[in-house]
């Protein structure tokens, strides 16, 4: 009784959730599914004048009266339903969309460090399912406002109807079957029949759909690793790898491993619920002949009409059918329960990143502080151990060290996109976990090693998305170097890059890609300029115009500069070294060089490449 209290509250809780994100939507569900419960009714009862009128020889004026009746009746509520329906699937996309959008706005909100956690990529895989799947809420809606509205209305209806059938009237047979037919107990019989096929059908479900909740669940992560593979192999990226170096097998091999376990599951969920859907049909089928028989008998001894054989048997075939559907959709709306509790579960997951209310002056110079930091990926040993380094206002810094030093997660640190384990970070002396989310994102123009361009124009590419001032596009354009590239193109700024959305899309090179991206940071124009590798697809000549921009790329901004070629500290206030983690080395090109560590021997590594 608490589980079936449980998934009523759970169930008004969704119904509210479908009434908020698309009211039109849930009133045109209901209203098609209420109109919809009344048509088999008017055939059923119009069928049964029309023959107890042609046996009893009426004037065929009133025949014909039943039979326009029954057509017009048709006909009003059919395109009535018809006209619903295109409302409804116009609303349908809308609604989808709105809850699409709703895991994918909440995506945006968790931290990038929940992102790239395993445990909430499989959380929103089967969000999508709770969303879009079996559990989807748009069938919630069809099954609430539709089978249970169209059960309760159609059971209403056929108990109406069946009150003709279990009416006891004196009988001019001494047969002991006319009795029986006859008495009310009967009745009450089949009715009770009725409710045990009900509640053992209700029974075999509840068993089909945990196993089909057990199925679905266990197969997520068999699917989500099979559409990854899947992906690789249509994606042209991946293509030059996939070729040179003969990776088709391999990919083709884990496709199936994965393809064959999922469906493993999926056979033996089918194989029980072919098994039971075929109990269930039998005894559907036996309680269909239980009705024939019931009013064929009352028929034949004269205690119904002809006309009423059809419409009873309809009507008891009804009753039980919508009564069953009843139970069989209370035990869907259990099911489905579930699946959207994952979805709700991942829209009400909480930010392990807290901000503040403070906010960050965006023309004021950006001081930064690490004070005793330290931070650790889960499940992973510190990868920064106490980190105490200040930049000053207007400082161009280098970061410099071997891979795995921990350069760009100190960067990721300071970005808020990881939370430090240990220790804290300070901007204009205050904690940065005091500013507001906006307000920590706003100060950043960053080229990121692993930085990303999307299918759309390069105007969006540059400007973000936001409102796009062309003669600043065109001046970022210009100051990293692509300008040219941009002019030869047919659309110029409208140009889309990568083939994806547009037939014409222009493929460009892992160095113009790093440019475009250089251009994205400088068009934000924001206080702190942070540079990670950003040459490092770039060839000599064009690597060297950055450098020698450098200056006024990031004029008198904070900046901070990563790279593996140290030709650039050359162009840095001070330079820091980091290893395994750890600063072990500060100061500027001379003083670093001259102390003989670490950065010198890096130095002397690459001198020849700077001769």
């Amino acid at each position: 009784m608490k589980k079936f209290f449980l998934n009523i509250k759970k169930m008004f809780n969704i119904l509210s959730v479908i009434y908020r994100t698309s009211k039109s939507y849930f009133y045109i569900v209901m209203a098609t599914n209420i109109i919809s419960s009344f048509l088999p009714f008017i055939s059923l009862i119009y069928t049964n004048l029309i023959i107890d009128a042609l046996l009893n020889k009426e004037e065929v004026k009133i025949i014909y009266e039943y039979v326009i009746w029954l057509i017009s009746l048709n006909l009003i509520i059919g395109i009535t339903i018809q006209i619903l329906n295109y409302f409804k699937q116009v609303h349908m996309v809308k609604f989808q969309y709105q809850l699409d959008n709703l895991i994918a706005i909440k995506s945006f909100e968790l931290d990038y460090g929940q992102i790239e956690s395993n445990d909430v990529m499989k959380l929103i895989k089967r969000a999508e399912e709770g969303s879009n799947s079996s559990g989807g809420m748009v069938n919630y809606a069809n099954l609430v406002l539709g089978n249970i509205l169209t059960s309760i209305f159609s059971i209403i209806n056929a108990s109406v109807i069946l009150t003709g059938a279990l009416r006891v009237k004196e009988l001019t047979t001494t047969s002991l079957i006319a009795k029986i037919v006859n008495h009310p107990l009967t009745g009450a019989f089949l009715f009770l029949v009725v409710m045990i096929i009900c509640i053992f059908n209700l029974v075999i479900m509840n068993n089909i759909n945990k196993k089909s909740y057990e199925a679905m669940m266990g197969n997520i992560d068999g699917n989500r690793k099979f559409g990854y593979f899947y992906n690789i192999c249509s994606n042209y990226k991946y293509g030059k790898d996939i070729r040179i170096y003969g990776m088709q097998p391999m990919i083709i091999e884990r496709m199936s491993d994965q393809q064959y376990s999922v469906d493993n599951v999926w056979r033996s969920y089918s194989l029980y619920n072919i098994k039971w859907q075929t109990v269930i049909t039998f005894m559907s089928k036996f309680l269909a002949f239980l009705a024939y028989a019931y009013v064929g008998i009352k028929a034949i001894y004269g205690l119904i009409s002809i006309g009423n054989v059809v419409a009873y048997a309809s009507a008891i075939t009804i009753f039980a059918s919508h009564l069953n559907t009843f139970i069989y959709t209370y035990e869907e709306i259990s099911l489905r329960n579930n699946y959207l509790d994952n979805y709700f579960e991942f829209l009400n997951l909480k930010n392990d990143i807290s901000y503040g209310k403070e906010e960050i002056d965006e023309n004021e110079s950006i001081e930064i502080e690490f004070k005793d930091l330290s931070f650790a990926y889960p499940h992973q040993d510190l990868t920064l151990k106490d980190i105490n380094l200040k930049i000053n206002k207007g400082e161009k810094l280098a970061l410099v060290g071997s891979n795995g030093a921990g350069k760009t997660t100190l960067i990721k640190l300071l970005c808020r996109l990881y939370e430090p384990t240990n220790g804290d970070i300070l901007i204009n002396g205050k904690s940065l976990s005091s500013y507001s989310k906006e307000s920590c994102y706003k100060i950043f123009s960053i080229v990121f090693q692993d930085f990303k361009l999307f299918s759309y124009s390069i105007k969006d590419n540059v400007a973000s998305g936001m409102d796009a001032n062309e003669e600043e596009v065109w001046n970022a354009l210009e100051k990293s170097g692509i300008k040219e590239r941009v002019l030869e193109m047919e659309d110029k700024l409208d140009t889309i890059i990568y083939q994806r959305n547009k037939k014409n899309g222009v493929e460009i090179s892992g160095g113009e890609a790093q440019k475009f991206a250089i251009a994205r940071a400088l068009y934000k124009n924001a206080p702190l300029v942070i540079l990670d590798e950003p040459t490092a697809a770039l060839d000599p000549k064009s690597e060297a115009e950055i450098y020698e921009k450098f200056q006024e790329l990031v004029q008198n901004k904070t900046s901070i500069f990563i790279s593996h070629r140290l030709s650039s500290c050359k162009f840095c206030d001070r330079i820091v070294v980091l290893d395994n983690g750890k600063i072990i080395e500060v100061g500027t090109h001379k003083e670093l060089i001259n102390k003989n560590g670490m950065y010198a021997k890096m130095w002397n590594a690459q001198a020849q490449y700077y001769l």
